[in-house]
C-alpha cells in the first residue's frame, strides 16, 4: 500500500483472481492519506482477498476506504456503502521460524512450525493507462502478502503459539524524531503537516522611529505664555521588544495579548533649543485580532489590529529654548494612556512548532500629560511610532 501511494497515478487497476479492481488514492479532511478501492457493478462476484490479517469481501458495485497512519499502514478501514463489504478477523497462522545451525552454517527450521511459501512481489506494468499489481494467490477465496523470513537464533525463536486461542494485535513501532521543535519541514509542505498547534508566544524586536512631538501645553512656571509651548522635539532611532501569547480559533483567525517595551533618546528639534540626557519610554499592553492566510508554500502572510493601553514615560534631563518667557523643563513622569496598533508582517515556517517572522508595527496613544515635578506639567502630543521587528514564533 505505501508503494501505491508514492506511484504518481491517482487511479490504477489492480488484478486480483481475474478480477479488475479500480484502486485510487488521496486525503481527507485531516490531511491523512487515503486508499480507495472499488469493484464495478459488471463484475460477476465478489473480490475477496487478506489484508493486515483481515478478511475482506468487497461485492459488485462497492468500495473499500482503507486510512493510513503516518507510516503508510492501515488506521481504519470502512465500506461504501455502509454495510456492504465485509471485513473479518483473519484465520490465525503460525509461520516457520528459521534458524542457522551453528555446526554446518545451514538455515533449518523448527519442526512444530508450518512452512510458508515467499511471497511473491509487487509488479507493475510499463502501460501508460493503467498499472496492474499481481498478487501472490493463497487460496481460491483469499490473497495475502507475505514477506520474507528474518533468519533469528534458536533461542530468540518465539514459540508457536496455541492454536485454539486469539490472535493478539501486534505493538506498532513508532520511529521518528518528536523532539521539539519537531520535524524540519520540506517546501511545498506535505499535506500531514500544514496543520499546526494552535497556541503560541511570538517574540520580535527591532528598530523604533517616532515621529516628531508637539509640546501641547506647560502648567508651571510661566504657564500658557512659556514661549515653548508648540515647538517640536524629536527622537533619535530606537529599539523595541515585543512578546505575544495568543490562539488560533481557526486556521485564519485567532486572538493574542502583546506587550513589551521601547526606549528612544530625545533630541532638539527646534532652531534654539537644546536637549541633553533626555529619553522616552513606552509599554504596549494590548489585546489583538489576529488574521493570516494559511498555505503550503511555508510564508504565511498575517495582519494584527490591536487596542488597548500604553504606559508613557518621560525622562527629561533638561529642555532649554532661547526664547522669552522659557522655564527650563526637567523632571521625570508618566502617564497612562489609551493605545491602538496596526502589525502587518509574513511568517516563514522552518519546523512543525517554530517560524521566523518579520513585521511593520504602526502603534500610537493619546496624549500623554506628565507631573515632572517642581511644579511642571507637560502634555506631549500624541505620539506616532512606526517599528520594523525580526522575531520567531513559537507553536505548542
Amino acid at each position: 500500500m505505501a508503494d501505491l501511494v508514492k506511484q504518481g497515478t491517482p487511479r490504477q487497476s489492480v488484478n486480483c483472481h481475474g478480477q479488475s479492481l479500480n484502486v485510487s488514492y488521496g486525503s481527507n479532511s485531516s490531511g491523512k492519506k487515503t486508499i480507495l478501492i472499488s469493484l464495478p457493478k459488471s463484475a460477476g462476484t465478489a473480490a475477496d482477498f487478506v489484508l493486515s490479517g483481515k478478511n475482506v469481501s468487497i461485492p459488485p458495485g462497492s468500495s473499500l476506504r482503507i486510512t493510513l497512519d503516518g507510516l503508510n499502514q492501515p488506521e481504519r478501514m470502512e465500506g461504501a456503502p455502509a454495510g456492504s463489504v465485509s471485513i473479518s478477523r483473519g484465520p490465525s497462522a503460525v509461520a516457520a521460524v528459521p534458524d542457522i545451525d551453528p555446526a554446518t552454517s545451514e538455515l533449518k527450521k523448527s519442526a512444530s512450525a508450518a512452512p510458508v511459501p515467499p511471497a511473491k512481489p509487487i509488479e507493475f506494468s510499463d502501460s501508460p493507462d493503467s498499472q496492474t499489481m499481481g498478487i501472490s494467490q493463497k487460496n481460491s477465496s483469499a490473497t495475502e502478502l507475505n514477506s520474507a523470513p528474518v533468519p533469528v537464533s534458536e533461542e530468540k525463536a518465539n514459540p508457536a503459539p496455541n492454536p485454539s486461542a486469539p490472535a493478539l494485535p501486534q505493538p506498532m513501532e513508532v520511529q521518528g524524531d518528536f523532539s521539539w521543535p519537531g520535524k524540519f519541514l520540506a517546501h511545498p509542505i506535505p499535506t500531514e503537516q500544514l496543520e499546526e498547534d494552535k497556541f503560541y508566544i511570538r517574540t520580535e524586536g527591532g528598530a523604533r522611529f517616532v515621529s516628531s512631538m508637539n509640546i501641547v501645553n506647560v502648567v508651571g512656571p510661566n504657564g500658557p505664555s512659556n514661549s515653548v509651548i508648540e515647538k517640536e522635539i524629536a527622537f533619535s532611532t530606537g529599539y523595541r521588544q515585543d512578546i505575544d501569547a495568543g490562539v488560533w480559533l481557526t486556521d485564519w483567525f485567532g486572538l493574542a495579548v502583546e506587550t513589551g517595551f521601547a526606549l528612544n533618546a530625545i533630541r532638539g528639534n527646534t532652531q534654539g533649543m537644546t536637549v541633553s540626557s533626555s529619553t522616552y519610554w513606552s509599554i504596549p499592553i494590548m489585546a489583538q485580532l489576529c488574521f493570516q492566510y494559511p498555505n503550503d508554500s511555508g510564508f504565511l502572510p498575517y495582519i494584527n489590529f490591536g487596542f488597548g493601553g500604553g504606559w508613557n514615560y518621560f525622562n527629561i534631563g533638561s529642555i532649554n529654548y532661547n526664547g522669552p518667557n522659557f522655564t527650563t523643563l526637567s523632571g521625570s513622569g508618566n502617564d497612562m494612556n489609551n493605545a491602538y496598533q496596526i502589525a502587518a508582517g509574513i511568517r516563514y515556517r522552518l519546523y512543525d512548532q517554530l517560524s521566523l517572522t518579520l513585521a511593520y508595527k504602526f502603534y500610537g496613544t493619546s496624549q500623554p500629560t506628565v507631573d515632572m515635578g517642581d511644579s511642571q506639567q507637560v502634555t506631549f502630543g500624541s505620539p506616532v511610532t512606526n517599528s520594523i521587528e525580526i522575531g520567531g514564533n513559537f507553536s505548542f
